[in-house]
């Protein structure tokens, strides 16, 4: 165990002490170093005589050289004053329950995982604490338990897309973030702002097969991830396991002959009706539009095609043979294999979703270089079909981040925060499951919002989900309505020992009295008083630290977030300015804001970049 030593400030107050009791001990030490008695000094004492002994010119010269020894004696006598305190510092008592307590101002100040500050643009912001902000600043995930309307868009999600100025790709169920936060971020942070939404026309375009090089070395094994995406094996058994297999296998094959009748031979385009664009969409078209014969029966001609080098050969031969090995499957199997292919491209026979796939308006490549926001904003009313697609999409950001490592390419320079409110709606993440321990090394911290840890068991499993929990370090708390969440909560924030006395009287010939004193365990924070958190309050539970009993950083009660919006905003600007009848507004603590809803029908807080 290390020795616990004093920090500056209490250095400094050591200091002070340590002269005050070397100058009053000398002041009493000069005096029994003249000869005078303890009732003299009691009587005569001055404390200004070793003062006068040291600087007045007319002291004898024996009387002066007895300050030496008095103010050393005095030094020696001082030196109790940094062992006491040192003592005390590391002195333990042994609590029998546990000595579980909230974090404290000088814990905060030495805290190597959160800031204590009020401005900061490149960590989390988790929190509220006396007039200033909790910033996260581990390259680690952070996590959020929360009811629905917890205030979890006012206090986490707007402002830290007001304030954070690297890249961010936030789930926005209810497109309140793109409304709210998008112009700032585009006009005062310099971000390229984008929305995706695959159910309206009104949209910017994500293609994951942008990603994909069959030319390159990598394009099969990038092809391969993007299968294990679109047909996931978990929680599949038996037949269902096997024909999800073949027809994953069969979309392979599809999308490599696709890939050569855009790149090698064009002709064939035209032959099933395709456009050029190498995309899911257009191999759902070749999927219902192939003739498989005429296919099967070309293919001397398909191989001896020019300009085909060893890797398109070995591409097409493959897709080839996938085409081969289905198309000579008996009716049931194919049948079935039928049913699982089209079961998982569903979504890609939507008009909205093919163009909002087709096309790509960013590069998740760039995320860790330029300043990229991106906001996935399904509507409530399309979330429970969007299932597929959020699914995709966010697994294959982690998928393309996690190829290019920023310990050897020094262009990654920016973290990108993925802030993923309804997690649980994204289904099952196993790249985020498995790769917890290493993701974030690449730059990429996520902020995961659920619900209650129930949602979580559902899709991982009890296992799983305190696997996925372990890799947040950070986790905040808002008031829970789960009795099980509410107990292991407050088992996590840990219990403290309570002491309690109690006495006790005999009488018989004669009365005696006695008194015990007893220790009993009682946790930090019960299970019934989380469920009864005022709606501003709330907890942040830290690895290695003690808790934070906090504020939610609420951002329509301050003017570090409000101004953002109003700089941005006349007409926001002349509303604030109407309702607290004053003309300066900016930078104006204690002024009544608008309401969510007066902010929003202004419109000039949404970016104008798909008008």
């Amino acid at each position: 165990m290390s020795l616990k030593l004093p920090d500056k400030g209490q250095w400094a107050f050591i200091g002070l002490v340590m002269c005050l009791v070397t100058y009053y001990t000398g002041s009493v030490a000069v005096y029994f170093l003249n000869g005078k008695t303890p009732l003299y000094i009691w009587k005569n004492f001055d404390s200004m005589l070793l003062w006068r002994i040291i600087t007045e010119s007319n002291i004898r010269t024996d009387i002066r050289l007895t300050a030496i020894p008095s103010l050393l004696s005095g030094m020696v006598s001082s030196l109790i004053v940094p062992v006491f305190i040192i003592w005390q510092l590391n002195k333990t008592d042994v609590a029998l329950y546990g000595d579980a307590k909230f974090a404290s101002d000088n814990d905060l100040r030495k805290s190597k995982l959160l800031k204590w500050e009020k401005e900061n643009d490149t960590d989390i912001l988790v929190g509220a604490y006396k007039g200033k902000y909790l910033w996260y600043t581990a390259p680690d995930f952070v996590s959020l338990g929360a009811g629905t309307r917890a205030g979890k868009g006012a206090a986490i999600g707007i402002p830290n897309l007001l304030v954070r100025k690297h890249s961010l790709i936030a789930l926005d169920p209810k497109q309140e973030l793109w409304k709210i936060t998008s112009k700032v971020r585009e006009k005062l942070l310099g971000n390229k702002v984008y929305l995706l939404d695959p159910f309206n026309s009104k949209t910017h375009q994500f293609n994951p097969l942008f990603y994909i090089d069959l030319k390159e070395e990598s394009g099969a094994k990038d092809l391969l991830k993007l299968i294990e995406i679109l047909f996931p094996s978990y929680g599949l058994t038996g037949a269902k396991a096997h024909f999800n297999n073949l027809a994953g296998q069969y979309w392979t094959g599809l999308a490599k002959l696709l890939h050569f009748f855009i790149n090698y031979d064009p002709s064939w385009l035209g032959e099933f009706g395709l456009k050029p664009v190498f995309s899911i969409g257009s191999v759902v078209d070749l999927y219902s539009n192939i003739d498989r014969e005429l296919i099967l029966s070309k293919r001397e001609d398909l191989e001896g095609t020019k300009g085909l080098d060893e890797n398109a050969l070995y591409h097409l031969r493959d897709a080839l043979t996938k085409i081969r090995e289905y198309h000579e499957t008996e009716d049931e199997q194919r049948s079935s294999i039928d049913g699982s292919f089209r079961k998982k491209m569903s979504l890609f026979y939507l008009p909205t979703v093919r163009k909002c796939t087709d096309g790509n308006d960013f590069d998740l490549r760039q995320l860790r270089r330029e300043d990229i926001t991106v906001y996935v904003g399904v509507n409530a009313e399309d979330m429970s079909l969007a299932y597929d697609f959020l699914n995709l999409f966010f697994n294959f950001v982690v998928e393309v981040t996690l190829r290019e490592n920023p310990d050897f390419d020094p262009t990654l320079k920016h973290d990108c925060l993925m802030f993923l409110d309804e997690f649980p709606s994204i289904g099952y993440m196993p790249i985020i499951k498995k790769g917890s321990g290493y993701i974030a090394g690449f730059k990429l911290k996520l902020l995961t919002i659920y619900q209650n840890i129930s949602q979580l068991n559902e899709i991982y499993g009890v296992e799983g989900a305190k696997t996925l929990m372990s890799a947040h370090p950070c986790r905040i708390i808002y008031a829970v309505s789960e009795e099980d969440d509410a107990k292991k909560i407050s088992e996590k924030l840990g219990y403290i020992t309570t002491k309690s006395t109690g006495s006790s009287k005999t009488s018989g010939r004669s009365t005696s009295k006695s008194s015990s004193e007893s220790e009993a365990q009682r946790a930090l924070v019960l299970p019934q008083e989380l469920g009864t958190l005022d709606f501003k309050e709330e907890f942040i539970i830290l690895k290695g630290e003690n808790p934070v009993k906090a504020e939610k950083a609420l951002y329509f009660l301050d003017p570090y977030f409000m101004d953002r919006l109003m700089m941005v905003s006349p007409k926001l600007t002349e509303l604030t300015a109407s309702l607290n009848k004053t003309k300066k507004v900016l930078g104006v603590k204690g002024l009544k804001y608008p309401s969510k809803e007066k902010m929003l029908s202004v419109g000039e807080l949404e970016s104008e970049v798909l008008l």
